[in-house]
């Protein structure tokens, strides 16, 4: 059993009007036009992946990450945002 997450390798591809995932993917040297890319909050990576005319459309639990930064830019003026 491994330790960290298991990811899929997606390598060279062109994607246009289609659904992705983004969660534990690591898409590599890809074009990604006009899709719907779902995210849950897990792992994943970019690398020299170019992405244009496409939806990011967040599941549960990166929904309540993206609403909690709102409601903090918005009720906390001068405060910032830190990732690990």
């Amino acid at each position: 059993m491994g330790v960290g997450p298991e990811y899929i390798l997606v390598e060279e591809k062109t994607f246009k009007s289609e659904s992705l995932t983004l969660d534990n993917h690591v898409y590599k040297n890809c074009a990604i036009d006009h899709c719907r890319i779902y995210y849950s909050g897990g792992p994943f990576e970019l690398i020299d992946t170019h992405i244009t005319n496409s939806q990011l459309i967040l599941n549960q639990p990166a929904k309540n990450i993206y609403a909690a930064i709102q409601i903090f830019k918005m009720k906390s003026p001068g405060s910032t945002i830190v990732s690990d």
